[in-house]
């Protein structure tokens, strides 16, 4: 993709006195969400049974007493009959013995074999990379993430799209469009199948979103894991003209290699200066350990934002924009971007921690603390409310709750978000956000919507069902 510089705006243009979660500009050429009414619609193999014989010792061989004047019994092969037919039956029993031994150890081989090889395939010991035959979800794939990402076109219209792999571990983009207020569904994996480079998504592979909408730039990109370990990429290069045209981001390259079970994420940062449209961003988990970041205007040169030693294997990530200023003439920006990341304190509590980017990477403090040390269900997201003027930064836990860190000039701790109407007592299995304050998560085998609670700063209020 081409490369971009970094955006700045007034702060007349972004400031929303009414406190209004909706967005609040109408120009598209702005750095803020823009207006758009909410919408409601209202492995293990199977191993043979072998037997095992327990094998008689064959009798000893003792002659058979003779009563006195009675002729001596027949002898076979030198040894009386039962002698005989004892050893006989003990040799069988031997030689079956030995048969079905040999049976259970070549199965037993076999099977040693194929583990070996399925734990070389996934090494942090979970299913296999390609097998999803134990899911019995009919919508979303059970260990599906979710990325988010939304942008306002040229007429004020809002597009919001939500990716999340099917129980064959497909990509699936669904699409909001306020306009016609409806969703449509693109199966991206399907559409580049006939390509040279078919999608191969690792099933319940981190995955990461950024869309724009600037100037002559209308895009959405998506950034994904697969199974050996590198980041890929896809893009929408027109969302308005072509919203189903996905292809390979020519401008990306290759892509960095990971850490195994390394988690992504990405924003759109604006750029530094009127007229400027930006940079996407990246970060993921390096092989060594280090968080890094890729930045548009040379996805081949990484920065290190936070090195192996200050940061848990699996780390959890979370990559927002927010405003900056307004600086001595009165001028707000948005190519400020934080980056949250997860630290191991002793006794294995983690802590989320901050990073920000304004001209160059530094740690500032931490954000939710006393959260689980990661892992598969543990996720950060981050959403902007009231026209980039506020912050909500989210951990998915284990149980499926989520926690919380607003900031609006200063801190709130929310342990334990609600989520009002719909589902009753919902426990996520993954979570996104967008820049425009939406929440969605994956929920009994659906993916659902919320919005910010104007009433309760501690509660999102439930919108509808994404999928299906």
């Amino acid at each position: 993709m081409q490369s971009y510089s970094t955006l700045e705006v007034r702060g007349a243009e972004g400031y929303d006195p009414s406190g209004t979660h909706k967005e609040a500009i109408v120009s598209h050429d702005t750095l803020y969400p823009q207006p758009a009414a909410f919408e409601n619609d209202t492995t293990g193999a199977y191993l043979p049974e072998v037997v095992d014989y327990k094998r008689d010792q064959p009798p000893s061989d003792l002659q058979t007493p003779q009563e006195p004047h009675k002729q001596p019994a027949r002898k076979i092969c030198g040894l009386s009959k039962r002698t005989f037919y004892c050893i006989l039956v003990g040799a069988l029993l031997v030689v079956i013995g030995a048969i079905a031994g040999g049976v259970a150890g070549s199965n037993a081989q076999r099977y040693t074999s194929k583990h070996i090889d399925d734990s070389q395939d996934n090494p942090d010991g979970g299913s296999s990379a390609n097998d999803t035959s134990t899911d019995s979800n009919v919508n979303v794939l059970g260990i599906s993430k979710l990325a988010a990402s939304n942008r306002t076109d040229a007429n004020g219209y809002m597009h919001r799209t939500v990716f999340f792999q099917d129980p064959n571990a497909a990509i699936i983009a669904r699409r909001w469009d306020s306009q016609n207020r409806t969703w449509t569904t693109s199966n991206i994996t399907e559409t580049l199948r006939g390509s040279k480079s078919p999608l191969n998504p690792l099933p319940g592979a981190s995955m990461a979103s950024a869309s724009c909408h600037y100037s002559t730039v209308a895009e959405t990109h998506l950034w994904f894991l697969v199974p050996d370990n590198y980041v890929s990429a896809v893009w929408l290069k027109n969302a308005d003209a072509a919203p189903d045209g996905w292809e390979h981001d020519p401008n990306y390259g290759d892509g960095p290699e990971t850490y195994p079970g390394s988690q992504i994420a990405a924003t759109w940062q604006r750029g530094a200066a009127d007229g400027a449209i930006g940079n996407w961003v990246v970060a993921y988990q390096t092989p060594a350990g280090d968080i890094n970041a890729l930045n548009a205007s040379d996805w081949q040169s990484p920065a290190t934002v936070v090195e192996a030693r200050a940061v848990a294997q699996n780390s959890s990530l979370g990559l927002v924009p927010q405003l900056l200023g307004p600086d001595s003439n009165g001028v707000y920006g948005v190519n400020r971007v934080v980056l949250a990341t997860e630290s191991l304190g002793s006794g294995m509590i983690g802590t989320m921690q901050k990073s920000v980017y304004v001209e160059s990477w530094a740690g500032d403090g931490s954000l939710i603390e006393a959260i689980p040390p990661p892992q598969p269900t543990l996720q950060f997201a981050a959403t902007l409310m009231n026209n980039f003027t506020e912050t909500m930064f989210l951990a998915l836990l284990p149980n499926g709750t989520v926690a919380a860190l607003w900031w609006g000039g200063h801190f709130r701790s929310i342990p334990s978000v609600a989520f009002r109407s719909g589902p009753a007592a919902v426990n996520f299995t993954a979570i996104a956000a967008s820049e425009d304050g939406m929440l969605y998560g994956i929920y009994n085998d659906e993916v659902l919507q919320y919005a910010p609670d104007d009433a309760d700063l501690a509660s999102f209020v439930y919108v509808g069902r994404v999928y299906p």
